[in-house]
């Protein structure tokens, strides 16, 4: 190759070299702020969010208020690094229940939230889990991290439960409410055919939907822009575990589920539930409870339901929102601040009747398997 040919060569080769810096800078210096700027903001806005923990709610209950009807032993357990603080509940009689209940609390609340389902559940003859999520109340971490930390605590339940050898043999159910309505359906996705059957209340379906309603609020459709940007920020934080929905692991659960939600749940709207994605659900053993009037909370009498929102009328919360208060407790507590804690927990026993009732069909399922 003469010395002409091969300076035209070089001279190409030096031309897409250029090229490829000034392609390179663009792409990566220039074009790559468009990416990193958004992904910042919805980094910030998400830990504003979800960066801090959970302190007992106002007007709660405690132990101390249900210690005639039940026993109560600490079984701590570890989710990732941290520790989290758990009970099981057992009969006053000593008597060992017919199954185990894992009673597991939505988000802004904690495991003591749920002790008027817990002792309904012992009353009827079952031992029940109950345990704090990450970053609440008696659990360790610095704050409650996302709403995909609710299935990954309470996958980490599950295991523990298999690796004690008092629950050996002993039939294990679900009762999720709320954030736990989702991560009792969405921690199916890990494979937990083990259970007897699962209960999810209020829940929903997917972790953006539920976050763009409450999102709207504030910033209209806008909110719509920060979903790719929001979806990357839950697979950084959560890698494999940011992915599935409540439907993919009910159709993957081989057992039975029983789903239910109302229509004028305005905590999370019939729109997210996982109820309203029924005709997608294939699992033949999923059973579906819908009322119009129940509200979130499901449990407690629609009259007790009516006080609360009575006792708010022309109420101006006192509760005042530092930037370390919880979000979600925050607004949990000022829902309930005006209220008795009679009225917030009282239990509806024909509501929770229905729940039982799939229950003891799940264990005769169980029985006859």
């Amino acid at each position: 190759m003469d010395e002409k040919t091969l300076a035209k060569k070089r001279r190409k080769k030096g031309a897409t070299t250029v090229l490829m810096k000034v392609a390179f800078f663009t792409v990566f210096v220039l074009l790559g702020w468009t990416m990193i700027i958004p992904y910042i903001a919805a980094r910030v806005i998400y830990e504003a969010v979800f960066g801090t923990r959970v302190t007992p709610m106002c007007n709660t209950v405690t132990y101390d208020d249900y210690k005639d009807v039940m026993n109560r032993q600490k079984m701590d357990f570890y989710s990732g690094k941290n520790k989290l603080g758990a009970y099981l509940y057992t009969s006053k009689d000593g008597k060992k229940g017919k199954a185990l209940v894992l009673v597991c609390h939505g988000i802004g609340c904690n495991m003591d939230g749920y002790l008027n389902r817990t002792q309904y559940f012992v009353r009827k003859g079952y031992d029940v889990f109950t345990f704090d999520m990450t970053g609440t109340c008696t659990s360790e971490g610095k704050s409650i991290y996302g709403l995909n930390q609710s299935k990954i605590d309470l996958h980490n339940a599950l295991e523990f439960i298999k690796s004690q050898s008092r629950f050996k043999d002993m039939p294990v159910l679900v009762y999720g409410h709320s954030w736990s309505g989702y991560a009792s359906a969405n921690v199916l996705n890990y494979g937990h055919d083990e259970l007897a059957g699962v209960a999810t209340l209020s829940g929903f379906n997917n972790t953006w939907d539920t976050m763009y309603f409450h999102a709207q609020r504030y910033v209209g459709k806008l909110a719509k822009l920060l979903k790719p940007w929001n979806a990357l920020v839950e697979r950084v934080k959560f890698g494999k575990d940011a992915g599935g929905t409540g439907v993919s692991g009910i159709n993957k659960y081989k057992g039975p589920v029983l789903i239910s939600h109302s229509k004028d749940d305005m905590t999370v709207p019939y729109s997210c539930s996982i109820m309203v994605h029924r005709d997608e659900i294939t699992n033949p053993q999923a059973e579906f409870l819908l009322f119009e009037d129940r509200g979130h909370t499901m449990s407690r009498p629609r009259e007790a339901e009516k006080q609360v929102n009575a006792d708010l009328v022309g109420k101006t919360s006192e509760i005042v929102k530092t930037p370390k208060y919880n979000t979600f407790q925050y607004n949990v507590d000022i829902r309930y601040e005006y209220s008795t804690k009679e009225t917030v927990f009282a239990i509806d026993d024909e509501f929770m009747d229905q729940v039982n009732d799939f229950f003891e069909r799940c264990l005769q399922k169980r029985a006859n398997a």
